[in-house]
């Protein structure tokens, strides 16, 4: 087990080396340049799309879709990573946190977008993701089976340790409850969503995710209230820390930067393909619109959510540094996690603020957790889309349903540092398989983006006409399905 530990830690430190810095970042600075800088040109439009109408009996609406995409992306990595990321590159973190977030906005909206356009119906239902794309967008239907395995195994069996032991964890801080009674209160409440397929874990997503999202704020907002006058002093702490100015905090620029890009890329996980699936299964009249709201979902996921944690941690000096700084409100042994937003809420909540925290965590992650489970589900089942594979495409489903809750058990269990790893190993390797894909098909993006801006100055409602703009592996046929009516119409 040792030296299987010490193997995870020697690949993180490649895969989330310069390298993934280049790759993220750049990626996500060129599409928004190639973009036109759509998430501020079109920051309205993209909010406005959420709530876009309209679903069936193959898709869910996009609402739902934004919801159970936030559902993954509103996780451990909103609390207990920004935590780390504080306590391992200091305040400076939450600022390149908040930078990758806008730019991160670019890559997941291209590809959602992707997802959405090489969608197909499988047993009645959208399907889509990074396989799909790679199969029907480049022909390459060996990288696809390759993608599909890695999503599969990562989705499945190592992203969810984070997420469950945390969960575990701050409750057994808050309430002295076992982690492993927790863990199987978990696994239970996962097997009775995901057994629903994917209708129910949109609907359970819909309202866990509003009423979370708003009730963390509105405790984050109090606390900016009551700590009003540190706000300016604090916001140029970040901004000097950011860039290894502030040596009190004994972080490096770079450790910053890296810091900040892997938790708000693990946290919005843009790039990764964790997004793609539940993009596709949207009903929407054209691919740019699913990807302007999970280009949405990002700024809420990072650039709100992450900093209200940030901002929490930070104005209640509830943090410790690897570098050497302790928090006057904080043990000096602590060195990162839940315990730093835990005790940020206890300052203004008392003695509730464990428990409230125990609460978020179990809502976010939980939510992350069934949306692992449509992804790893989704991927599975590319292996076997044939019309006459319905019957395996069956046992699969039935055997991850119930196998998968298994797996949530263990991990609740499991010593933190092996959590984080096996998850950050996860998140890093998908990160890598899945960039080469929308680098390549980026092109596609743009040419649909185009097509919906030209729709848009034209005063209309922007649809798909595959008869208009092409390319070979797009389901034509479905898509005239979709805009059947306004297609015959012209």
């Amino acid at each position: 087990m040792e030296s299987l530990l010490k193997f995870v830690d020697w690949a993180n430190g490649y895969i989330w080396g310069v390298g993934m810095l280049v790759l993220i970042a750049g990626a996500g600075i060129y599409f928004t340049v190639r973009l036109r800088f759509f998430q501020f040109v079109r920051f309205k439009d993209m909010w406005s799309r959420i709530f876009e109408k309209g679903d069936s009996d193959s898709g869910i609406s996009a609402f739902a879709s934004f919801c159970t995409t936030m559902a993954m992306r509103i996780g451990t990595g909103n609390i207990a990573g920004v935590a780390v990321a504080i306590y391992m590159g200091g305040p400076g973190a939450l600022f390149w946190m908040i930078l990758i977030g806008m730019t991160n906005s670019a890559v997941c909206f291209a590809e959602c977008t992707l997802g959405q356009l090489y969608k197909i119906r499988v047993d009645g239902a959208y399907r889509g993701g990074g396989a799909y794309c790679a199969e029907r967008g480049l022909g390459w239907k060996a990288y696809g089976t390759f993608m599909a395995v890695v999503f599969g195994v990562a989705c499945a069996v190592f992203m969810p340790a984070a997420a469950t032991y945390t969960i575990s964890d701050a409750f057994r801080e808050a309430t002295g409850v076992p982690m492993a009674v927790t863990s199987a209160i978990i696994a239970i409440l996962l097997f009775i969503t995901v057994f629903g397929g994917i209708k129910r874990i949109s609907s359970v997503a819909s309202m866990i995710v509003p009423f979370m999202t708003v009730v963390y704020l509105g405790v984050t907002i109090i606390v900016l209230v009551l700590n009003i006058t540190k706000l300016p002093g604090l916001l140029a702490e970040v901004f000097t820390a950011a860039f290894g100015l502030n040596a009190v905090f004994g972080a490096t620029m770079g450790t910053a930067i890296q810091q900040g890009v892997k938790r708000g890329t693990f946290s919005s996980a843009s790039g990764m393909g964790e997004s793609t699936p539940t993009a596709a299964a949207a009903e929407t009249s054209h691919p740019i619109k699913q990807g302007l709201s999970n280009a949405a979902g990002v700024w809420l996921d990072t650039v709100v959510v992450c900093t209200a944690s940030g901002l929490l941690i930070l104005l209640t000096d509830t943090f410790n540094t690897a570098g050497g700084y302790h928090g006057s409100a904080i043990g000096a042994d602590v060195t990162g996690g839940v315990v730093f937003v835990q005790a940020a809420v206890s300052t203004v909540l008392g003695g509730l603020g464990n428990i409230f925290v125990a609460v978020m965590l179990l809502l976010f992650s939980f939510t992350c957790l069934i949306s692992y489970y449509y992804e790893a589900e989704t991927a599975a089942l590319y292996l076997f889309q044939k019309p006459d594979q319905q019957g395996i495409r069956k046992v699969i489903t039935r055997i991850m349903q119930f196998g998968m809750p298994v797996l949530v058990f263990l991990w609740g269990i499991i010593e933190s540092s092996t959590a984080w790893n096996l998850s950050d190993l996860a998140l890093g390797t998908t990160t890598w398989v899945n960039m080469l894909i929308v680098i390549l098909l980026f092109p596609k993006c743009i040419a649909l983006y185009n097509d919906y801006v030209e729709q848009m100055k034209a005063g209309q409602d922007p649809y798909y006409n595959p008869d208009k703009l092409s390319w070979k592996g797009v389901d034509v046929e479905l898509w005239k399905d979709i805009n059947a009516k306004r297609i015959n119409a012209k």
